[in-house]
């Protein structure tokens, strides 16, 4: 039975690594200017959602409408979405509204697992400063 759960917890953290690559990848094709930038904000948001909550760090990273902003807030949607069954909408109006504390909790475990894989391809794959 707990050979089972290893090997499931493998399988999602392979998960987790291969959309994060993909997103990281997608977005330096798309950012080429703005490299630096996401790579910045990719080493600095774990500890954003630490110190602010995930729905506010989702919040600030959607309101800012800068390109690399964008990028890491869509990524970790998709990612989130799909891990939590939200079917429609935007994420940050699911935390809002509907998210129960258990699945806010939940969420903000996943996100931090799976930001873990996004900022260390970043911190290997985009131009620091």
């Amino acid at each position: 039975m707990a050979e089972l759960q290893v090997s499931h917890q493998r399988s999602l953290e392979q998960q987790r690594a291969e959309h994060a690559w993909n997103a990281v990848q997608s977005a330096k094709r798309a950012l080429k200017d703005k490299e630096k930038e996401l790579r910045s904000l990719a080493r600095s948001a774990p500890a954003s959602i630490q110190s602010n909550g995930l729905g506010q760090t989702l919040a600030f990273w959607k309101a800012k409408k800068e390109p690399h902003h964008s990028a890491l807030y869509d990524a970790l949607s998709d990612w989130l979405k799909k891990q939590l069954g939200v079917q429609s909408g935007d994420l940050v109006e699911w935390i809002a509204t509907t998210a129960t504390s258990l699945q806010y909790r939940h969420a903000t475990a996943e996100a931090m697992a799976y930001l873990n894989w996004y900022k260390r391809f970043a911190e290997a794959d985009l131009k620091s400063e």
